[in-house]
Formats: structure tokens, C-alpha cells, sequence
């Protein structure tokens, strides 16, 4: 074979690879936006649910435990909080952190008494279930924190109503 032909051979080789090559770029990344890995948008529906929680309060060692539930409304998501014999209702949103824009649930709730803001990371567990962690504030002293970690129990766990 004479070396014009196989250098043809060659370079047709390599454009269909590159073919090939952008072809599945786009096919995943078509999936990824189908199934809302990409831009975030089945979130909301992963982190709707019910959740046990547990706590520590803002500047101090003592620990609770409870339960939460989240629901889709619009664009806002409604959180209730369930601890001890209180029922706190909430308002939280998904917003980006960081400058890689990472989502992050951002509640606010009072206890009749105080104003309190979390911000919570988003994880998933090993069953693919919701889990969010993070630290919390009192809006008058935001000097320390609390810390509360949300997950889901598939086992049905506690209810908050």
C-alpha cells in the first residue's frame, strides 16, 4: 500500500473519532438535562419528603432530635419543624453558593421568640435519599452557630403534621 493511502485511511479514521467523540459529548450531556442532573431542576422533587432531624442549638452543647417535612410550593419550599411538642412552620429556598455555584437549602423559621436561618448542604445517601447538614444561626447573635442534620428514614420514621 503506498503511504498517500494510508495517510487517507488515517485521516479518515481520526474524523470519524472525533465524530464519534463529539456525538457522545452531546448524547450525555443531553441526559445529564433530561434527567436534571445538570442544571438542578428535579431538586426540589429530590429533597420533597419527610425527614427525622437532629440538633444542636446555637451556643450551647444541648442536643434535640425531631422531625421535618418538605413540600414544593412554587418556587419556594414550605418546611415544617417538629421539635419536642413545637411545630415551627418555614420558608426555604435553593440557592447557589460559592463561586462553583453549589445548590444549597436556605430556611428561615421563628420560635415565637427568635429568627433563625440555616443554611444546609445537600447530600444523598446511600440509598439515593435526601440528606441536608449545615450550620444555623439566631439572626440577634450571630456570633455562634448550631448545627442540624435532615434525613430521610425509609423506614417511615416520625411524621411532622
Amino acid at each position: 500500500m503506498h503511504w498517500r493511502s494510508r495517510r487517507g485511511a488515517f485521516c479518515r479514521m481520526k474524523r470519524s473519532l472525533t465524530l464519534t467523540s463529539v456525538l457522545a459529548v452531546f448524547l450525555m450531556l443531553f441526559l445529564c438535562g433530561v434527567s436534571g442532573a445538570g442544571a438542578g431542576s428535579d431538586l426540589p422533587g429530590f429533597l420533597e419528603g419527610n425527614y427525622g432531624l437532629i440538633g444542636k442549638k446555637p451556643g450551647s452543647d444541648d442536643t434535640y432530635s425531631g422531625s421535618a417535612r418538605i413540600r414544593i410550593n412554587g418556587d419556594k419550599l414550605e418546611v415544617l419543624r417538629c421539635v419536642g411538642s413545637s411545630r415551627f412552620e418555614a420558608e426555604g429556598s435553593i440557592i447557589p453558593v460559592t463561586s462553583d455555584r453549589i445548590s444549597h437549602v436556605k430556611v428561615r423559621w421563628s420560635d415565637g421568640k427568635d429568627q433563625y436561618e440555616a443554611l444546609y448542604a445537600i447530600h444523598g445517601d446511600a440509598d439515593n435519599y435526601a440528606r441536608l447538614s449545615g450550620p444555623y444561626v439566631r439572626m440577634d447573635d450571630q456570633t455562634s452557630f448550631g448545627w442540624e442534620l435532615l434525613y430521610v428514614d425509609p423506614n417511615g420514621g416520625p411524621v411532622c403534621r
